[in-house]
């Protein structure tokens, strides 16, 4: 149940603020519009001391057990001097996980003090993403969300970037990096579109307000995140010699770029936010956004046009849906590769992957690892008609097909990588932000949002301050086999308003009829399998949360044809893995980050951001507001 407004004067005073907000024929809304009218009624009783006692009681009670939690729990500081559980959010209302601390502080707000859904405050904390770490996400770019209701219903909206009407298959033959940088590179943006579809089907707070403390963002100025200024260090190469006209905003008065912490500004940005916010997506699609922005695509080479921006649409889909584990899984279809994630949960489900510290059960876990990689070579956009595979698709997703590849897999060794049939190569991608969201009344939301790699296509719009994307380079180029010799995928050649390959996997458990587990992250073809592993270290490890997300991980990906684990991974795993032929190659860190937010059976949530890989931060409702809650609602 969500959180009473302060009053009912003001929970109908925000409902006319603007002239967009949800429509009141739609089902969803009317049935969240009867729930903050039941709840404000809340506001009107006035407890009875015995009915403050009991509550009293029961969050005193609330507070010892939690405290007996915290102290069995190794709470001890690590060598660097930082304690794990300072990682660890646990509430019971509601969460918001996402990268930046702002941005989840401005979800929960929206949850909160708004009364907001979690695709409210889903869309608010990816719109703050797209301003603060805008080399990863942004209005640019594109993505997927999964959102699974309170009444049980689900959906998955596609909003990725498409391809330009007049771009073709053999556009990059003659330069394959063009596809990287610069305007040939800009797939027509679909973020706003499908924030506004989620928001349609869901939303509860009006969509200006959704955007309004990320325009203040943008003018009153952020703090610069380390891991910007990370990134920023590691693109500097072109960065310093880029147009000060499209990125002086990650530059002070002196030409040097911002150190973390510094303050940042990006009007531009938040203008165009403005226009939108009061507009809806027609002022982004339409007028002078778009027409800006097609001029910096075709002054940078590209082929946008304002009737690619005009004709561009979101799609609404239903879910990819599997049991295992006892639970129900929700995940996103083709071209997200959440079909591929469910492959491998169906592998994993009947091996034994119980004993976390067994060589061969890493081994087990690379193998299926190597399977579902395989099976990514085959996803492309079932819109193209022409070259369907929505067979071989459903084929690999089957229980069936899960049962022949374990009979394929040895515990006493590897196989090259033609063992496991790859049909084509697939592509690689870098710059990604996912975000998490719970809320009280049930709603869960996985979003996943990019602009491919660091800072996209290396195109700002000075006009309207958006950073383009550069997903085109998700396509395969005919012509340009990989070092395996592998030829790039028929189901994923470029034609016009065509959706790329993505490796995200946006993915909600659904557990005696609640949301569990809320899941993603950002990290190219490292996404689906430390998704997979989140999932094997929670339901065949026992692992928590915060051990699930921060412990070493293992990746493999097919080809290369390397075993990729994590600094901190155990010796004699390491070892035995290499006894089975295996190539093994130590990281610090090998390229992927996982949010989650996971509700355990008795309620209590627990939210952990990837701190130890990119400094990610999840927030949660206080105390306090459960207290206020709970002695307004008992009786």
């Amino acid at each position: 149940m969500a959180f009473p407004p302060a009053d009912e004067e003001a929970a109908t005073a925000t409902d006319e603020t603007t002239a967009l907000v949800p429509p009141s024929s739609s089902e969803a809304h009317v049935r969240l519009t009867a729930i903050k009218r039941r709840i404000a009624g809340y506001t009107r009783r006035t407890p009875s001391a015995s009915t403050i006692l009991a509550t009293l009681l029961t969050l005193a009670f609330a507070a010892l057990l939690t405290t007996f939690i915290v102290v069995s729990r190794d709470t001890s500081p690590r060598e660097d001097g930082s304690n794990p559980f300072d990682h660890l959010t646990i509430a019971r209302h509601g969460a918001v996980n996402s990268d930046v601390a702002v941005c989840s502080d401005i979800g929960v707000a929206i949850l909160r003090d708004k009364n907001g859904t979690a695709v409210d405050a889903a869309i608010a904390t990816a719109l703050c993403i797209g301003v603060v770490n805008m080399y990863a996400s942004g209005i640019g770019g594109g993505g997927f969300m999964v959102i699974r209701a309170g009444d049980g219903g689900s959906a998955s909206i596609n909003f990725r970037e498409t391809a330009p009407g007049a771009a073709h298959r053999d556009m990059f033959n003659h330069d394959a990096m063009a596809a990287r940088w610069g305007g040939l590179a800009v797939g027509t943006p679909g973020e706003i579109a499908g924030f506004y579809e989620a928001w349609k089907l869901y939303g509860r707070v009006p969509w200006r307000e959704l955007f309004e403390p990320n325009i203040e963002l943008c003018e009153n100025g952020f703090e610069v995140p380390k891991f910007l200024r990370h990134v920023i260090d590691g693109e500097l190469d072109w960065l310093l010699k880029a147009d000060k006209g499209e990125w002086g905003f990650l530059f002070d008065e002196r030409g040097e770029v911002l150190d973390a912490g510094a303050l940042m500004y990006r009007p531009a940005l938040g203008k165009t936010l403005r226009l939108i916010a009061e507009g809806g997506p027609k002022a982004f699609y339409e007028g002078r956004v778009a027409e800006s922005l097609v001029r910096s695509v075709r002054k940078h080479g590209g082929v946008l046009t304002v009737e690619d921006m005009k004709g561009y649409t979101a799609e609404i889909e239903e879910t990819l849906k599997m049991w295992a584990f006892g639970q129900e899984i929700l995940t996103c279809p083709p071209p997200c590769s959440g079909a591929v994630l469910i492959e491998g949960l169906n592998i994993a489900e009947g091996l034994d992957m119980s004993n976390a510290d067994s060589a061969v059960v890493t081994h087990r876990i690379i193998e299926t690892m190597k399977w579902l990689s395989a099976g990514r070579t085959e996803i492309g956009d079932p819109s193209d008609e022409a070259v369907s595979n929505a067979a071989r698709i459903a084929e690999i997703q089957s229980k069936q097909f899960a049962a022949m590849v374990r009979r394929n897999i040895s515990d006493t060794r590897t196989y090259g990588w033609q063992h496991y049939h790859p049909s084509y190569e697939f592509k690689e991608s870098k710059g990604t932000s996912h975000i998490n969201v719970l809320d009280a009344a049930g709603m869960a939301v996985a979003l996943t949002t990019t602009v491919n790699l660091y800072f996209g296509a290396r195109i700002c719009d000075p006009e309207t301050g958006i950073v383009l994307n550069d997903e085109m380079d998700d396509f395969s180029i005919p012509g340009t086999d990989n070092a395996f010799h592998l030829q790039p995928s028929i189901y994923n050649f470029i034609k016009p308003y065509k959706r790329p390959l993505s490796s995200t996997a946006p993915t909600i458990t659904v557990y005696n009829g609640h949301p569990s587990l809320v899941i993603g992250g950002s990290g190219g073809s490292r996404i689906v399998t430390n998704v997979f592993l989140c999932f094997i270290k929670i339901h065949k490890w026992g692992y928590n949360l915060l051990d699930t997300i921060r412990s070493p991980r293992v990746h493999h990906q097919l080809m290369p044809e390397i075993a990729f684990v994590e600094t901190g991974t155990r010796d004699d795993i390491v070892q035995g893995l290499e006894d089975r032929g295996h190539v093994v190659q130590e990281l610090p860190a090998i390229g992927s980050v996982v949010g989650a937010v996971h509700r355990l059976p008795d309620g209590e949530i627990h939210a952990v951001s990837d701190y130890w890989r990119k400094g990610g931060v999840s927030l949660t409702f206080p105390l306090v507001a459960f207290a206020r809650f709970a002695i307004m609602a008992a009786d």
